[in-house]
């Protein structure tokens, strides 16, 4: 300071200070009169007397601040200074001769007045330094004539006073921003133009480490730090890298030419100049602040732009979280930095790429009061009573006050969707290695995460004040390992280092460092850490902590129990495959690692199960917010199946065949129970069957009490029971009686809501429980052998065809008596199709393997078959068939095949007068009796035949009571038919007189041997059949032209054009939910779609779980209609390719769903890309022509790959990804060029799921949507999930059902298929109906 002081003091500093006063007010006052004069020479021509008068104005400066002079001296020289800038005929002229050189020397004389002094913090004094400080601003920023000498005097000068106004322990006055401000711009500007020397960056980051007390230091370097990674990231990692965001003034501080390495240079050194953040906590501080108010805001302020900058390498581009000012000290730190200083990131903004992760605005639902409290859960035996006895207490606390209260779907998030889940934040697949992201930051995070252990120990400032920005550090670690990329290996010593911090964060609970770790973890067990298991421990104990509690009073204020719970609940669902995958891999004590133990106790990862298990189950019931039970529920499916599937014997060769013998043997324990509701069941259980048992008592207690008014949990947790359904473990069957009865009351009570309660949405929750019954009738065909129970769902059903029950209470309405109103007409489909499932055979749905002979459809067996229409609904034909051989015996035959809403059905009936098991085959001779022999005085003489068994009159027989139950007719008929009997008495009078003639007359009639007659050829089977139907009654048969109703028995007429053809189409419509999925396999590096369409052509260019995972979908199915159940004959040497729907699919079918999975190969989409090429062309030469003129021609799109997916109600991928960052260049919209209209319009609905395979034999699941469903998330399948091999499939094909269901609730136009079969029904009998008469149709009846 005396140095650069040096022979700068004034030479009227010897004189008494009234003289050098009077010497300066006389000089400085006519300089100053000649400044805001235009035309003003200055008075000054020479050099000795330009330095004459700075000596007097040098001395001006030194005087009290409130005087006249100082301002003049300031007005003199900050004028004077512009003379680099513009010339002024007030300027001296060897001034503008030299401007560097004066310029130089002015401001060594202008560091005098920011020299201590009384009356510093005056106004005036203020105002003086702020106008010389401008000065200096604007002579860097406009001046273009600066020498190297002068840019070294100006970042002197500024270092100066920035070390004056900011090096004492005391806070710094009002100037300490503008000082800071203006130094950091001006040495930004000098890096632009003239780059400092190395000693002067010395001095510079010296001077600023003690200045990092104070809070304004931090915020201007953040600021700077920000604005210059901002300009350095398009320069490293290219222009398609996302912009780091930043505002507009931080933006603006880095000179627009400054280019090239100069960024990076000058980005390196400011970076470094605040040291470690550390050095604040402690000694080496050096100030005698309030460490407990100024300094903790300091070192989070600080850890938090660090935090920014790796965000902004990683691809972040901008981060959303609560103001947490609370968490600082009381400092006007919180007040500057505003939204700047906040606790660890919660959330973030995504760049412009379509398949990021990101946090949904979830919308936080109110909590319920009253949940049941968290308990632990064991799993030695079966409970002996259901949930809702344990549960009942608790029960009554959670049912709302209102039990008709109904969550409306605008309370709903909005943004709750399939893409959506993980709250981790979405990086960009160009983004650095982690290594030296470490090298840059890795030593000052470290040491901020430990700042409680080591050498800091010893410090008292320990307290909960900087947990915020040791909270801060933790995070940012946790981002940046969980952004490793797939095939890169972190350094070993780096990883160790990482795993410390975690153990000694998770270990020392402190709330913030808590919640920082958890927000930011949520990937880590799934990003392929090695040595990542040895956090197993310490995390399960920290879950249980934050799950099972339902209050968080720990972290109340810090963050929104919803968003931790969420983040917890993400680790969690990593953590569930782990014990049943690793199974006895040992794994130490993390409390034993940090001690240092040689000796570390071990145990097994296997021995985690039940605490997981115990804890999925305890967050369930504690939970209380919609996305969140979503979440845990689609775990609770992935688990149970885990389990199950773990615990399973090796597969049958036949799949099918095995499931149906389960069936029967379960149908014989039934039965050989006598009518009791349990089934012979093992005495033990096996986990599997009692965790099932466990979570299906949990769900459907809960279904029917706290969760009945949320229709997003309703709807999630009915996907998951219909999952678990078909989840094969051996339970008793009373178990499965249960769900079924509990999902029955669930319909009830929606049912019985209020109609000013009733919404689209609440009676698509009605749909979906009906389909949940029928999932559980078809996977348990048993249950409908109860009488209970079948008479509970038929119960059910009447309610929702007609919109209320026959028996209530004890009053009992007969059906004639019920007005049908059911709630809607969706609910009396979704009714009439349980009904359709209980009547056909359980587990068994339609013959697909009919063909057009078959249906009757071929030309010959068109013209021999009659078709009638049966109540409206079911269309019958029926066909006489002709006899195999010539000599076979002539019996009534019939082929009859019915087309109804649920399907097609055939029949071939044929009548037998005796029983065709134990007769004899006789033939038409034996029927003839014998003649017997007649004696010889017999003969030539006959008699009549007097029959032994009837009495010769019948007045002698004793009359019984039992004859008197059929009254006469005189009793029964009405007064006006007593003439009708009188004449049939005459009659019958009369044949008793002809019937005896011949006995009276004595003479012997005659009489022929008795034969019976010849066959009959002609038996008119379709007459008989309809006859013994009761069809053929007036009252079925009524012309349609007397009455308007629809006749119960109808005649089609198919001579008529387009009979055949509209019944193809009847039978080509599915009964079953019909769905369509596209599975692709993409390799590390790929980015066009013949690239990825060309990887399944060989089985070389795929990796052998891929065909374990297509096996797992379903089996190998021919176009034409055969199927085959060995995979490996059809694959041969494709990589799955040869599933791309010219001759095979992978086809996955039960009785109430249809998916056929497509693996698209370059050979089916070579031309179909090439065609849509000429169609875009044709299309950019003529505006006007309609896009779909201009469409891939219908030979293309008539591919079985093609035309199944745009028929299918939702567009479902699936994309097997070797790396997990290329999902961010899946080219989707080259894939799908015919959606590229629609993806504009917004119309489409497309999900994505990528599998990525782990290390660990694990796969992680990121699932994307287009659009979300206001209904929340469709389970299982969840953005974030980890799920193992044997569950894979099983899972995916429930998600491609559960999306496909989902569009069907929300839309009107996609009807369900016994819908769409009925209304074509209707077009058939309205197009083809017969109009003839009575009398016509029993004429043809009769001649066939």
């Amino acid at each position: 300071m005396d140095q650069f002081l040096k022979g700068q003091v004034s030479v009227l500093s010897i004189f008494p200070p009234s003289v050098g006063r009077d010497v300066a007010v006389a000089v400085v006052k006519p300089l100053a009169a000649g400044l805001g004069n235009p035309g003003t020479r200055s008075l000054l021509r020479t050099d000795w007397q330009v330095k004459w008068t700075m000596e007097v104005l040098c001395y001006g400066l030194t005087l009290p601040s409130n005087r006249d002079t100082v301002k003049l001296c300031v007005d003199v020289y900050t004028d004077w200074m512009m003379a680099l800038v513009s010339q002024k005929s007030s300027t001296p002229p060897p001034i503008s001769r030299d401007p560097n050189l004066y310029v130089q020397r002015i401001l060594r004389h202008l560091y005098i007045l920011f020299l201590p002094r009384s009356g510093q913090v005056s106004p005036v004094y203020l105002s003086l330094c702020q106008q010389v400080l401008s000065s200096v601003q604007s002579l860097a920023r406009e001046s273009s004539v600066i020498s190297s000498e002068t840019w070294q005097a100006l970042l002197h000068f500024l270092l100066r006073i920035n070390h004056t106004l900011l090096a004492p322990p005391t806070p710094a006055g009002g100037l300490s921003d503008l000082s800071v401000a203006v130094l950091l711009e001006v040495w930004l500007l000098a890096c632009s133009r003239c780059f400092p020397c190395r000693s002067l960056w010395q001095t510079f980051r010296q001077m600023f480490s003690s200045w990092r007390h104070q809070p304004a230091v931090v915020e201007q370097w953040s600021q700077v730090a920000a604005g210059l990674t901002s300009r350095l990231l398009p320069q490293m990692f290219g222009p398609s890298f996302p912009p780091f965001k930043v505002p507009d003034e931080d933006a603006s501080l880095v000179p627009p030419d400054m280019e090239g390495e100069r960024i990076s240079h000058t980005w390196f050194k400011f970076l470094h100049l605040f040291s470690n953040p550390v050095d604040l906590i402690g000694p080496a501080a050096g100030s005698s602040l309030d460490e407990d108010v100024q300094l903790p805001g300091i070192f989070f302020r600080a850890m938090r732009s660090v935090s920014d900058l790796v965000d902004a390498f990683l691809g972040v581009t901008e981060r959303t979280s609560e103001q947490t000012e609370h968490l600082l000290p009381n400092t006007e730190l919180g007040a500057r930095s505003q939204s700047r200083d906040r606790l660890p990131s919660q959330g973030f903004s995504v760049s412009r790429s379509p398949f990021r992760d990101r946090l949904p605005s979830y919308g936080f639902s109110r909590p319920r009061s009253g949940s049941a409290p968290p308990s632990p859960v064991n799993f030695p035996t079966t409970p002996e009573a259901p949930p809702i006895k344990s549960f009942s207490s608790s029960c009554k606390q959670q049912t709302p006050s209102s039990p008709h209260h109904w969550k409306s779907s605008s309370r709903l998030p909005s943004s709750c969707p399939p893409l959506s889940s993980a709250p981790q934040c979405p990086t960009h697949p160009l983004r650095c290695n982690m290594d030296s992201l470490l090298h840059l930051f890795g030593s000052w995070l470290f040491e901020a995460a430990l700042i409680t252990s080591g050498k800091r120990a010893d410090v008292t400032v320990m307290s909960d004040q900087w947990a915020a920005g040791r909270a801060e550090a933790c995070g940012t670690l946790c981002r940046i390992f969980t952004c490793k990329k797939t095939a890169e290996n972190i350094q070993s010593v780096y990883l160790s280092r990482f795993y410390l911090v975690l153990l000694r964060s998770l270990q020392d609970a402190c709330p913030p460092v808590l919640v920082s770790v958890l927000l930011n973890s949520t990937r880590l067990f799934c990003c392929d850490l090695r040595g990542v298991n040895l956090l197993l421990p310490s995390f399960v104990s920290v879950l249980e902590t934050v799950l099972l509690d339902r209050d968080l009073i720990r972290f109340k204020g810090l963050v929104s129990p919803v968003d931790l719970r969420r983040s917890s609940i993400f680790i969690l669902l990593s953590l569930m495959p782990l014990p049943v995958q690793l199974g006895p891999a040992q794994i130490q004590n993390s409390v034993d690692l940090m001690m240092g133990c040689e000796d570390a106790t071990a145990g097994d990862v296997l021995s985690f199960k039940p605490r997981l298990r115990s804890l999925l189950i305890g967050a369930l019931q504690t939970e209380t917010d919609t996305c969140n039970i979503q979440l845990l529920l689609a775990a609770m499916l992935n688990v149970v199946h885990d389990s199950a599937a773990a615990e399973a014997p090796p597969p049958s060769p036949d799949p099918g065949q095995s499931r149906r013998s389960d069936y029967r043997n379960q149908e014989v324990q039934f039965r050989a129970t006598s009518g009791t509701s349990r089934t012979s069941t093992p005495t033990t259980q096996s986990e599997a069957a009692v965790l099932w048992v466990h979570v299906v008592r949990l769900l459907t207690q809960r279904l029917t009490s706290q969760w009945r008014n949320d229709p997003a949990v309703c709807l999630s947790a009915l996907e998951v029971l219909g999952g678990l359904a078909k989840v094969e473990v051996q339970v008793e069957a009373s178990e499965r009686r249960r769900a079924v009865g509990s999902v029955c009351t669930y319909i009830v009570f929606q049912c019985g809501r209020p109609p000013p309660l009733h919404s689209r949405d609440l009676h698509s929750i009605i749909v979906a429980a009906f389909c949940c019954l029928n999932i559980w009738l078809t996977q348990n065909p048993v249950l409908l052998h109860q009488q209970e129970c079948l008479l509970e769902v038929l119960e059910i059903v009447e309610l929702g065809i007609s919109g209320s029950r026959s028996r209530q209470d004890q009053n009992v309405v007969w059906k004639d008596d019920k007005d049908l109103n059911p709630a809607s007409l969706r609910v009396k489909e979704a009714a009439e199709a349980t009904l359709s499932c209980i009547m056909q055979v359980s587990g068994v749905g339609p013959d697909p393997s009919l063909r057009d002979n078959a249906l009757m459809l071929d030309d010959s067996s068109l013209k021999r078959s009659r078709y009638f229409v049966l109540e409206g609904s079911v269309i019958l034909a029926t066909l006489e068939p002709t006899p195999d051989q010539p000599d076979q015996e002539p019996s009534p035959s019939l082929l009859v095949i019915l087309r109804g809403p649920s399907g097609h059905h055939s029949w071939t009936l044929q009548l037998h007068l005796l029983p065709k098991d134990g007769r004899d085959i006789q033939t038409q001779a034996a029927l003839v009796p014998r003649q017997p022999r007649i004696s010889a005085e017999d003969a030539g003489r006959r008699r009549s035949i007097n029959h032994q068994l009837v009495p010769e009159r019948m007045e002698r027989v004793p009359s019984v009571r039992a004859d008197q139950s059929i009254p006469p007719l005189i009793r029964t008929g009405p007064a006006e038919d007593q003439q009708q009997l009188d004449h049939l008495r005459v009659t019958l009078k009369t044949q008793q007189e002809i019937e005896a003639q011949p006995r009276l007359s004595g003479h012997l009639v005659a009489m022929a041997t008795c034969r019976p007659p010849s066959p009959v050829s002609c038996f008119q089977v379709t007459r008989l059949f309809l006859s013994h139907l009761g069809l053929l009654t007036p009252e079925s048969v009524k012309d349609p032209g007397v009455n308007s109703m629809q006749p119960a028995l109808l005649s089609l007429d198919p001579s008529l054009p387009g009979f055949s053809d509209s019944l193809r189409r009847l039978d080509q419509l599915p009964s079953r939910n019909s769905d369509c999925a596209f599975v692709f396999y993409m390799r590390a590096g790929q980015k066009t779609p013949r690239e990825i369409l060309g990887n399944v052509d060989k089985k070389t260019s795929i990796s052998g779980p891929f065909l374990d995972f297509l096996s797992s979908l379903g089996c190998p199915e021919e176009v034409g209609g055969a199927c085959r159940s060995e995979l490996g004959d059809v694959l041969g040497d494709s990589g799955g390719g040869v599933f791309d729907g010219r001759r095979f699919v992978l086809k996955f079918a039960d009785a109430l769903t249809e998916i056929t999975f497509i693996v698209p190969s370059s050979h089916t989409y070579t031309d179909w890309l090439k065609s849509y090429e000429e169609a875009e062309h044709a299309a950019a030469s003529s505006s006007n022509q309609k896009r779909a003129e201009t469409r891939p021609s219908e030979d293309i799109r008539s591919c079985q790959s093609v035309s199944s997916f745009f028929r299918s109600d939702s567009k479902l991928l699936i994309v097997w990804v070797d790396l997990f960052e290329d999902i961010e260049k899946f080219p989707l919209t080259d894939l799908l060029l015919e959606t590229r209209a629609q993806i504009e319009t917004g119309s489409s609905n497309i999900q994505l799921i990528f599998i990525h395979p782990l290390k660990t034999g694990l796969f992680r699941i990121c699932f994307h949507g287009n659009a979300s469903t206001k209904l929340g998330l469709v389970v299982p399948l969840v953005n974030g999930m980890v799920t193992s091999r044997r569950s894979l499939g099983f899972l995916l094909t429930e998600m491609a059902s559960n999306c496909s269901r989902r569009c069907r609730l929300d839309s009107d136009s996609a009807p369900p298929p016994q819908v769409r079969r009925k209304h074509l029904i209707n077009d058939i009998i309205l197009y083809y109906k017969s109009r003839c008469s009575e009398p016509a149709f029993y004429t043809a009846l009769f001649q066939l």
